[in-house]
């Protein structure tokens, strides 16, 4: 290679030589895309900025419309447009002009109202309960500048409605204690009617009836246990289910609020492990016991309930869903064997909440026409049936024996005078007539007459307790009235015969006359009478009838023809007439007509509690059986009594009068403080129940649109 010879390098490619105009372009796109989302993004905060405006305007109307309907008056329009006026201007944004009075306007609403947004003027009878406030504003500009942009009008609208007065009654029994004698009755009772046995003491029956229980807190719980997510406590009232399931929803709500005495839980208790033992167990409904307006809100159920009242309603509830009788175990009424029976004919029901504005005049109980939003409560219709054997009260028997004894000539002389009989002759005791022997001797129809031989049944059923809302008036949030008429209905006591099939029904008792003495004869006569040397008749031998047709040794081997009954019945109504009381509840005393939601009273005595009557059964129950007359009635040999005897009564008269003391002193035990006590439990003396008013008129306003 020559080193002096020139070096070639390669040449290089030349480079591609870019288009202005193409560089021009993609410039003008980038610019465009950029002034496109400035321009979005200019547009987006205006429209930004008027949702902001409105939403804003929206709030200022909401608290407005709320501040005058709470201010609202049934006819004081002016107070709700200064008030929500007032509110309006504290909240409206500034720059925007103020709210006046008149873009405020009051009316009616009520939802079955057609008009829009179910608002208009009152109709005749109705009140102002509503404030409408329209507000229409045109805001300023964000982006003045912006081409095409211009103001636009935002209008906007709020209706608040006044929340409807609520008004409940409450009904509970007045027992104020309970002591170690009385324990055992309410034992057999509630045990009898959870159908097992029961043993709670007089502190754990003292703690329940000391104890209240708050409905809301109940509820709440219950709606837990029957796993209810979704609906309201209409749902949780009207969902069937055991005894058992209430009880311990009860239990659990107490625990919870953690100011419970061991005591009560302990009693709780028990009452559960009655409830599901063994055995039916009958479904329930809440709705039955606790007469609670639909859509009630839970700020409406923030009432206490006395346990006591709650657990027996709960435990009468479902034994009225059995037509049969339950057989209660009562201890001896002194000294006399009795059974006691029981059916709950008609549950009560213990509470009642409701919007009083929504009673339809005209309807509810007394008029033939239920009202579906009648605020009303009862007490439990019960019928009792207790059987008395005085056989026991061996005084009573012998004394009632030598009466009647004393009594042979009289009273055979009667059933001679009787013609329906048609006996013939009847002697007191066998004689000897003619000598004799053997079947030649006469046969003789020879008195005889038992005493208490059937025992001796008393059917109480009980007169119905009710109370309902007739009318209420709200001046102000502290004047105010609840007006209730209480009444009861006549209670009724059959004494005498009563069949077990009076549980089978409702229908009204008829007793039949009972026996207090079974009067025939038995067929005797002598084996030989002989003259004797004195000359009277000696008569050996007596032999008596037997029911084969032989006759026997032994006036016991003897058949007993019955003839007549000197019996007794009583078909009576107790204490007269039924009651009709009006109750007034009236404030401004807070504790005489509370809030709804208002804490238990915790003086001694409750104010707005008020008897539902003061007459008493148990008390007009002792003149009843006072006035027990006893009549001679035909009867047979099934021991039952038939029609009156139409003899000559003042032929008996005396004995009659001595019986009738000695019956009476007899049935006397009943009446002692523990059949009284029974009674009282049993919800069968009205005069022992009383009924609470509650009424909340100012309850605030809620946005209905």
């Amino acid at each position: 290679m020559n080193p002096t010879q020139p070096c070639h390098r390669p040449s290089r490619l030349p480079r591609p030589v870019r288009p202005r105009a193409h560089v021009r372009g993609s410039i003008v796109v980038n610019l465009a895309i950029a002034l496109s989302l400035i321009v979005i993004t200019l547009i987006g905060s205006e429209l930004g900025y008027l949702f902001f405006v409105k939403r804003e305007l929206q709030k200022t109307a909401d608290l407005a419309a709320l501040a005058g309907a709470q201010a609202l008056g049934p006819s004081d329009c002016a107070s709700a447009q200064r008030a929500a006026a007032t509110n309006a201007n504290v909240n409206i944004l500034p720059g925007l002009p103020r709210v006046a009075e008149t873009e405020v306007s009051c009316g009616h609403f009520d939802p079955a109202r057609t008009t829009p947004r179910h608002f208009g003027a009152p109709n005749a009878g109705q009140k102002l309960n509503a404030v409408l406030v329209t507000l229409t504003r045109t805001p300023s500009l964000l982006l003045p500048l912006l081409p095409g942009n211009a103001q636009r009008a935002i209008t906007v609208e709020a209706l608040a409605a006044q929340q409807q007065p609520l008004a409940s009654l409450t009904v509970r029994n007045t027992l104020v204690s309970v002591n170690d004698a009385k324990s055992p009755l309410l034992n057999a009772v509630v045990g009898g009617l959870l159908g097992g046995s029961l043993n709670i003491d007089a502190v754990g029956w003292n703690g329940l009836l000391n104890t209240d229980i708050k409905l809301l807190d109940f509820l709440d719980q219950l709606k837990i246990s029957l796993k209810i997510t979704a609906g309201g406590y209409d749902q949780v009232l009207n969902t069937e289910v055991e005894v058992g399931t209430l009880l311990d929803a009860m239990i659990t709500a107490l625990k919870k609020s953690g100011q419970t005495l061991d005591v009560v839980l302990k009693a709780l208790d028990k009452l559960h492990v009655a409830a599901t033992g063994p055995g039916a167990k009958p479904l329930i409904k809440l709705a039955d016991l606790l007469n609670i307006e639909t859509g009630t809100e839970a700020g409406g159920l923030k009432s206490d309930l006395q346990l006591f009242q709650l657990v027996n309603g709960v435990v009468q509830l479902a034994s009225g869903k059995s037509a049969a009788s339950v057989d209660l175990n009562i201890p001896s009424l002194a000294g006399i064997t009795a059974s006691v029976k029981i059916r709950i004919v008609e549950p009560p029901q213990v509470s009642a909440i409701g919007n009083p504005n929504l009673i339809k005049p005209g309807t509810g109980p007394g008029t033939g026409a239920a009202d579906p939003y009648g605020i009303y409560v009862r007490t439990s219709q019960i019928r009792t049936l207790i059987s008395l054997n005085l056989t026991s009260l061996t005084n009573v028997v012998s004394q009632i024996a030598s009466a009647v004894l004393a009594a042979l000539s009289p009273i055979i002389n009667f059933i001679n005078t009787v013609a329906s009989l048609n006996l013939g002759n009847i002697v007191g005791q066998l004689v000897g007539g003619i000598i004799c022997g053997g079947n030649s001797c006469p046969v003789s129809k020879v008195l005889y007459a038992d005493a208490l031989p059937a025992p001796i049944d008393v059917a109480i059923s009980s007169g119905n307790g009710e109370a309902y809302v007739t009318g209420h008036t709200c001046t102000t949030d502290t004047s105010k009235e609840l007006d209730v008429q209480a009444n009861t209905s006549i209670a009724q006591v059959n004494v005498g015969k009563v069949s077990d099939t009076v549980f089978s029904s409702s229908a009204p008792v008829t007793a039949a006359p009972v026996p207090v003495v079974e009067i025939g004869y038995q067929e005797a006569r002598y084996d030989s009478c002989l003259l004797s040397i004195l000359g009277p008749l000696l008569c050996s031998g007596e032999k008596w009838k037997n029911a084969a047709g032989n006759f026997v040794d032994g006036k016991a081997n003897g058949k007993k023809t019955v003839v007549s009954g000197l019996g007794l019945t009583i078909n009576s109504p107790v204490g007269g007439t039924g009651t009709a009381n009006p109750l007034v509840y009236r404030a401004p005393a807070p504790e005489n007509l509370p809030e709804i939601d208002a804490p238990p009273f915790d003086g001694t005595v409750d104010p707005s509690y008020k008897a539902i009557t003061s007459q008493s059964v148990v008390s007009s129950l002792a003149a009843t059986l006072g006035g027990i007359q006893i009549r001679p009635y035909s009867s047979d040999n099934s021991g039952l009594l038939g029609s009156l005897l139409g003899g000559t009564l003042n032929l008996i008269s005396g004995l009659l009068t001595t019986l009738q003391n000695l019956v009476k002193n007899a049935l006397g035990p009943l009446l002692d403080p523990a059949a009284n006590y029974l009674l009282e439990m049993l919800g069968i003396d009205l005069s022992k129940t009383e009924v609470s008013g509650r009424l909340s008129c100012n309850r605030g306003a809620v946005l209905v649109y």
